[in-house]
C-alpha cells in the first residue's frame, strides 16, 4: 500500500471513513448554523447518507476491533462502506445537475413547482423567518462547484480509496 494507507490496520479504515462522513457532516451542520446557509430537502437526504456511512462504520468498526477474529472480513465490510459511499457521490452528484440545470429535479422542491401559499407563510416571511431554499439554487459556490457538487466529489474520491484499500486487503489475505 502507499504509506499513508498503511499506517492504518484494514480493520480501522471503516471507522476513519465515518470519521470522514462526520467531517462533512460537520461542515454542513457550520454552514447551516454559523454561515446561515440553510439546506434544501435533497441537501438533507444527502446528509442522511452520511449518516448511514457513519453508523455503518462505528458499528462494523467498532465489531472489528472487539472481534479480532473477525478481521478477514475487514474488506468486505469497507467495500459495504464504499458502496453507501458511492450512492452518496451519486446521490450528490444528482443534485448538483439539478442545481446546473443539467436535468430537471422534483417537483416538490424546483422553482417550477407551484405549491400552495398560506398566512402562516407569509407572516414568516414578512418576520423575517427564514424560507427553506428551492433544491435547483445553489445557495453557495466556490470556483462554481456548488456545496452539492463538493460532496460528490469528496464522496466518490472516499468510495474510491475504500475500494482500493479493500482491494489491497483482499491482496493480502
Amino acid at each position: 500500500m502507499t504509506p499513508v494507507l498503511s499506517q492504518f490496520p484494514l480493520t480501522r479504515w471503516p471507522l476513519i471513513m465515518a470519521g470522514f462522513s462526520l467531517a462533512m457532516l460537520l461542515g454542513a451542520w457550520g454552514f447551516e448554523y454559523i454561515g446561515k446557509y440553510l439546506p434544501c430537502a435533497l441537501c438533507y437526504d444527502q446528509r442522511y447518507i452520511h449518516m448511514a456511512v457513519i453508523a455503518l462504520g462505528l458499528a462494523s468498526g467498532i465489531g472489528l476491533i472487539m472481534r479480532p477474529g473477525l478481521a478477514r472480513f475487514a474488506p468486505y465490510v469497507i467495500y459495504a462502506v464504499a458502496a453507501v459511499l458511492l450512492y452518496s457521490a451519486g446521490f450528490a452528484g444528482w443534485h448538483a445537475g439539478i442545481e446546473y440545470d443539467w436535468w430537471a429535479g422534483p417537483a416538490s422542491c424546483t422553482t417550477g413547482a407551484i405549491g400552495t401559499v398560506d398566512v402562516s407563510s407569509i407572516m414568516d416571511a414578512l418576520n423575517g423567518r427564514s424560507i427553506v431554499p428551492m433544491c435547483d439554487e445553489a445557495s453557495w459556490t466556490l470556483f462554481g462547484i456548488s456545496m452539492a457538487g463538493y460532496n460528490a466529489i469528496i464522496s466518490l474520491a472516499m468510495a474510491g480509496v475504500s475500494i482500493f484499500v479493500g482491494y489491497r486487503g483482499l491482496k493480502q489475505a
